[in-house]
């Protein structure tokens, strides 16, 4: 363990010991804390105040998986809630505390710890960013096999805490089949090391979010880096060309890297922000990465089925520039000045539905509707849908917060489901997962945090007000009343 910096704790702290523990590192400050009341999503304070308790109490920074733990620890002992956070790079308050409580912000727990170049394994910290683990690899000759499309500012532990879905995926599988080991600190304060074979096994504390543990150390499979990259960029007239050509380049050897689509009200709305799209189609991306022969066969498959499926080849400058841009489709913000959505898994072959449901649904509500998302596995993608609102209108922008319910009912519709849960999506629970699935996960986080102690009110609800019944008539109210009150607007 670290050596701790012990300070003189003033008397007016409520936990001096945890001060003790950790010197300068942890705080009761009213400024410094306010911080954490949010992630990158806004919401109004009158939502927040009836629905959640956001300050945390204190918020503590430890070095090491020692400090981690002896923070664990003493949360239980004075019942502090205990919320895990490191980038907070998602929009469900995952990381944003519901009962005050403690934030253990892991962001001190950064870097690589290992690689192992021969059986091309690395470890690292949980607070490492995705985008910085690529970056130091590449200089090895190696390479992460998958990152997300937040790869810049993500972290990996955070990844795990998620699905663990984004670029890549196609061609190597989700994070859960790239996974090794997982030292986890459980919320009695112990230290895990997490395998398949474990008890607790590995597999509980994938897409967990945070709810069964904090993760402290992730061993994961990595790749040796590819030779080349193969870019291709295709426009096609609607969804139903997109998803049929999408569906096809998955089919086929070699596998693609990466699909990644956007429909043509997405790239109204970046030209609308003020960007130049490469055309006013829909745009499919196509991405090979590995050596020449794979590369030069990826570009022939590319080149087939886009023709058959009446297909625009573009310019290969053009499809460099949006590699180039795969972190950067929110830009569209731009336009907003705010952005409201969904992200939802979709399968494949229900794309084009979805798109034509969300195009009426952009006629009824009168909104821009704009959609783009990645081809991850073979027979889902993972969509985003957006729209522009404005948070500094705050009574506009909680009528339109009720178009996101809309858009989940319209993938639902389509056998889709929310990506991630967290706290707001959790009114969707029952619909996002099968019976025995949130059966059994209820069953671990009784096993494992009888209290309720660790994260608390994620996945599953706390809030009457977000029991899927009242949640649901709210939602439905509010954008009846959003379509025919103009004035709203």
């Amino acid at each position: 363990m670290s050596q701790a910096v012990h300070l003189a704790t003033p008397p007016s702290l409520h936990f001096p010991e945890l001060a003790k523990l950790l010197g300068d590192r942890y705080t009761e400050n009213n400024f410094e804390r306010a911080f954490y009341r949010r992630d990158l999503a806004f919401v109004p304070p009158i939502l927040e105040m009836v629905l959640a308790r956001t300050l945390p109490q204190c918020v503590a920074r430890p070095r090491d998986a020692d400090e981690v733990a002896a923070l664990v620890r003493g949360a239980r002992t004075h019942q502090l809630a205990i919320t895990p956070r490191a980038a907070a790079t998602t929009v469900y308050w995952n990381s944003v505390p519901t009962r005050a409580g403690i934030v253990i912000d892991l962001n001190a727990l950064r870097g690589i710890v290992s690689v192992n170049a021969e059986n091309l394994t690395a470890t690292v910290l949980p607070a490492t960013r995705w985008g910085e683990l690529d970056a130091a690899l590449r200089r090895r000759g190696l390479a992460t096999r998958t990152y997300p499309t937040s790869a810049p500012s993500a972290t990996v532990g955070g990844w795990v805490s998620m699905e663990g879905f984004g670029i890549g995926s196609l061609q190597f599988g989700g994070l859960a089949q790239q996974l090794i080991a997982l030292d986890v600190v459980l919320p009695d304060g112990r230290a895990h090391h997490a395998t398949r074979d474990s008890d607790p096994p590995l597999s509980w504390f994938l897409g967990s979010e945070g709810t069964l543990g904090i993760i402290t150390a992730i061993e994961l499979a990595i790749r040796r880096a590819p030779e080349k990259t193969g870019k291709h960029l295709v426009a096609l007239r609607d969804l139903v060309a997109v998803q049929n050509v999408a569906r096809a380049l998955a089919q086929s050897a070699p596998t693609p890297y990466n699909l990644h689509f956007s429909d043509a009200a997405h790239l109204r709305l970046l030209r609308a922000a003020g960007f130049a799209p490469p055309t006013e189609q829909a745009m499919l991306l196509i991405t090979y990465e590995g050596d020449a022969n794979h590369i030069a066969a990826g570009a022939q498959n590319v080149y087939a089925i886009a023709q058959k499926f009446g297909g625009e080849i573009l310019p290969d400058d053009l499809a460099a520039r949006e590699w180039g841009e795969r972190f950067a489709a929110l830009r569209v913000k731009r336009a907003g000045p705010t952005v409201l959505g969904s992200e939802t898994w979709l399968r494949a072959d229900r794309l084009a539905e979805y798109g034509a449901d969300v195009a009426h649904l952009a006629n009824r509500q009168r909104v821009t509707l704009a959609t783009y998302g990645t081809l991850v596995t073979q027979d889902e993608f993972t969509v985003m849908t957006v729209y522009p609102s404005d948070e500094s209108r705050q009574l506009a922008y909680i009528f339109d917060l009720s178009l996101t319910k809309q858009l989940y009912d319209l993938a639902f519709r389509r056998g889709g489901r929310p990506y991630g849960i967290g706290f707001w999506n959790a009114p969707y629970r029952h619909r996002a997962m099968p019976a025995h699935e949130l059966a059994e996960r209820r069953a671990r986080k009784r096993q494992l945090d009888p209290t309720n102690g660790m994260n608390p009110d994620k996945i599953f609800v706390a809030s009457p007000i977000l029991s899927p019944l009242i949640f649901s008539l709210g939602m439905n109210a509010l954008a009846w009343a959003r379509r025919v009150g103009g004035a709203w607007r």
